[in-house]
């Protein structure tokens, strides 16, 4: 009996300490634990989404989880290898899973790769881009709920489609022509690895080396523990803060190489952090570098002294 209270006290603490600092309106926490998953598997609120491959998905899944392919949420289109879908087909994809603005969203997916560990908050800042509120990461996503042995299911779940229709902010997203007319007027976060960033590498889809003048590098595997889940608030906010300042308010975008990595910190800085002015670039360095009249650079940024 001790032991279970304990137990529990330990999920909620877990819990209240991951809530956002902005206020937002939330019913759950934004990274929640697979202690805390498995003990809500049976709410009707929740809804699993499982963005791993099919295949992988049909080995074996969280019970009652939905098989939503990373792929339906950001696709290839004008050469650009992770585009924001349009909005009535995030609406379609949304409304296909029977999603809704009161449903409990949880995002999780495979961890083996960096790139495969940054897809779930993708997903996740998509849905909140629609309107959707309570959305959450799994802490550790699929790779912890296999190591601790949590159970598994292969059935096939399929929901009842609902007619969605988002109440789009804008406030996740900007696009090229923006960043280029507010460039002296944002942070902007490079968070790709730092050889990327100062372009003594480069990759294939990625035309020039270097990055955004005046950006800042913070790369997302800095937000990562070696076992994939997240590190803690606190230790969050000091890589943050020497990168982008305290400034809670300030105006800040984050980008990468093709749009994948970007969002993990853009959706751990307001949901966890409480800034309340992050938007991420989509269209990354592979749109900005096949522009001609965007300013590429190797020279690194000094250190903030603002912190």
């Amino acid at each position: 009996m001790k032991r279970n209270i304990s137990i529990k006290l330990l999920i909620f603490v877990s819990l209240i300490l991951l809530l956002p600092a902005n206020g937002f309106a939330r019913d759950i926490a934004p990274v929640v634990s697979t202690d805390w998953l498995l003990a809500n598997l049976n709410n009707p609120k929740l809804v699993i989404l499982d963005v791993r491959r099919v295949e992988e998905y049909r080995e074996g899944h969280i019970p009652g989880a939905v098989s939503s392919f990373y792929g339906a949420w950001a696709y290839m289109k004008d050469g650009i290898f992770s585009s924001l879908p349009e909005k009535d087909d995030i609406d379609d994809t949304i409304g296909y899973f029977g999603i809704d603005s009161d449903k409990w969203i949880v995002v999780t997916g495979c961890m083996d790769t960096p790139r495969l560990s940054y897809q779930s908050a993708r997903v996740a800042c998509t849905l909140q881009y629609a309107g959707i509120e309570n959305v959450a990461l799994l802490d550790g996503g699929m790779n912890k709920w296999l190591t601790e042995k949590k159970p598994l299911a292969n059935k096939v779940e399929r929901r009842k489609s609902k007619n969605f229709k988002g109440k789009y902010s804008g406030e996740k997203f900007i696009d090229k022509s923006d960043l280029k007319q507010n460039l002296d007027k944002l942070i902007l976060l490079d968070t790709r690895e730092r050889e990327f960033f100062t372009g003594e590498k480069k990759m294939d889809c990625v035309p020039l080396r270097g990055h955004i003048p005046g950006a800042f590098n913070m790369p997302t595997s800095c937000a990562f523990n070696e076992d994939k889940t997240f590190k803690t608030k606190e230790q969050l906010a000091e890589i943050v803060e020497a990168a982008a300042g305290k400034d809670r308010r300030a105006a800040i975008v984050t980008y990468c190489d093709i749009g994948q990595c970007c969002p993990t910190w853009a959706y751990l800085m307001t949901q966890v952090l409480g800034y309340t002015n992050v938007k991420l670039y989509a269209g990354a360095m592979q749109e900005w570098a096949q522009d001609p009249d965007a300013p590429v650079t190797t020279n690194n940024k000094a250190p903030r002294t603002d912190k």
